[in-house]
This record gives C-alpha cells, sequence and structure tokens, in this order.
C-alpha cells in the first residue's frame, strides 16, 4: 500500500552535494509536533533567550551584567525531509532530491556533510526536555514503513539508517535510548548484535575519566570501525565518553553512562564484526 504522505513544503533547502547514502532519525524535542512543524517551515525562526545570554548584551556602568530580560533572538534555520506525528500522519516538507538542514556539524563513516548524504526524518517526540516520552505504535509503524520505503527506493545499506546522535555525540542525544532500534533491525532496517554471554555484566572495566590503557584505544577502534567519528588515543576522555554514551544508548539503552564496561567492550566488538567480518 503507498504510504500517505501530506505535503508541506518548508523553504528551508538547498542543493545536494552528494548522492543518499544515509537516513538519519531525530526526535523534534519540541512540546509539540505542531510546534515542530512551524520551526522546521520558519524562514526566519527565534527562540526566546535571556538578553544577558547573548553575545552582545550589555553591560551595566559598573562593569555587572544586565539584569535578565527574555527576549526574542534568531535562531538558525532547519529543516528535515519528512516529519512524522504521534498519530502516525507524515509531512514531507523537502523533496528528497534537496538538501534539508537537520544533521548539523558531524562525522560518520567517512561522511562529513551528512546533510546533503542523508534523508533527514523528524519524528514527533518531546524528548529529553520534556521527559523522554514513549513513541506511540501508530507512530512507530509509520516510520518504519517510511525508512523501508527510503531503503528501497535509493538502494540504501541498513547500517546506515543511524541516529542523529550518532553522527553528533557532542551535541545530540536522538532520537533517544526508547526507540526501537532492535525493531528495526528486526524488520532489515538497522543492524543489532547477536546475544553473547556478555549480556547484563555491567563490571565496569574503564570509569575514571582520563584513564589511558590500550583496552580504551581497542573500543575506540571499534567504535571508529561501527562509524562513529571518535579518536584513537587510548584516553578516557570527553569525546570517546560522549561517543560510548551515543553507542550505550542506541545498542544498550539499559544503562547510558559512557563508561566502558563489560557487555560494553563486547556489545562494540560484535556490531563491528557486522560492518568488518574477520
Amino acid at each position: 500500500m503507498p504510504l500517505e504522505i501530506i505535503q508541506s513544503p518548508s523553504p528551508n533547502f538547498d542543493e545536494r552535494k552528494r548522492p543518499i547514502r544515509f537516513v538519519v532519525l531525530h526526535y523534534t524535542g519540541m512540546q509539540s509536533a505542531d510546534a515542530a512543524l512551524r520551526v522546521l517551515s520558519d524562514p526566519a525562526p527565534m527562540r526566546t533567550a535571556y538578553l544577558n545570554d547573548i553575545p552582545t548584551n550589555p553591560l551595566l556602568p559598573d562593569g555587572t551584567p544586565a539584569p535578565k530580560t527574555l527576549v526574542p533572538s534568531p535562531m538558525s534555520r532547519v529543516s528535515s525531509h519528512y516529519l512524522v506525528y504521534e498519530d502516525g500522519r507524515i509531512f514531507q516538507l523537502i523533496d528528497e532530491s534537496k538538501r534539508a538542514w537537520h544533521a548539523g556539524r558531524g562525522f560518520w563513516d567517512g561522511e562529513t556533510d551528512m546533510n546533503s548524504a542523508s534523508i533527514g526524518i523528524e519524528i514527533a517526540n518531546g524528548g529529553d526536555d520534556f521527559g523522554l516520552p514513549d513513541f506511540p505504535e501508530v507512530q512507530i509503524e509509520r516510520v518504519m514503513a517510511l525508512v523501508a520505503d527510503i531503503v528501497s527506493r535509493h538502494g540504501l545499506d541498513r547500517q546506515h539508517v543511524i541516529g542523529h546522535s550518532d553522527l553528533a555525540p557532542m551535541r545530540k542525544s536522538d532520537p533517544g535510548e526508547k526507540f526501537p532500534w532492535k525493531r528495526f533491525a528486526e524488520a532489515g532496517l538497522s543492524i543489532w548484535p547477536e546475544p553473547a554471554l556478555e549480556d547484563g555484566d555491567q563490571r565496569n572495566l574503564f570509569d575514571v575519566d582520563g584513564m589511558m590503557d590500550r583496552g580504551i584505544a581497542a573500543v575506540q577502534t571499534g567504535l571508529g570501525t561501527i562509524g562513529y567519528g571518535v579518536t584513537v588515543n587510548g584516553i578516557l576522555d570527553t569525546e570517546t565518553r560522549a561517543t560510548l554514551r551515543a553507542f550505550q544508548r542506541r545498542f544498550r539503552p539499559s544503562k547510558v553512562d559512557g563508561f566502558i564496561d563489560v557487555e560494553t567492550v563486547s556489545l562494540v566488538g560484535r556490531v563491528a564484526a557486522i560492518l568488518r567480518p574477520a
């Protein structure tokens, strides 16, 4: 059955510079789907900010910051190719041949211009700022149908269906730990590791910021094999911890702490083996 898609054109796009290789899944992180649709279609979006949080804020004569005052402040123009409401309605904002502005700075599997190389799907969900609600069943079903259609039409690899936090772990956490990645993998739309004896073994191996060890470098290498843009330096640094949180959020959502435990080491190895078999 053809997908029912509501056309709602957004002016926020430009020309692609890369062939389509990826699908990037997001949550909107806003209070309502309608509010998200407005922002994704707004040629001059504004946010409310405190005046003394804006770089151009004035100071009082004595050099102290001016009192906080709420004022409108410009924000970056954003868009996505699709927006899926909680009730399953699918809105198309940008033609797939065009470059939507959904990914921002990031890296995945060698690609740095993710906006050019991907189709972006925003999933209406309040996200972390609004209690990380569950995704309704009808919404997940429609997202799966949409992703399946895109993957089929463009001949995409299942490992190239990713989350926003995968490509930008230092900045983003969406679509979040409640997103059903295992279910997508079971439908052939993503990847998921086979069970192993180490599952559930959350004894920490490296859990102190700044630790240095060859074992940390091995995990970093595995994360890089999967596609993450992490530096292999053997140090449990800020970048590595953010990347580990992104990995855990997707493949081990029961505990997302950015540390290296027995289960995480095993999972990194198993996921890497899916993509780079021995």
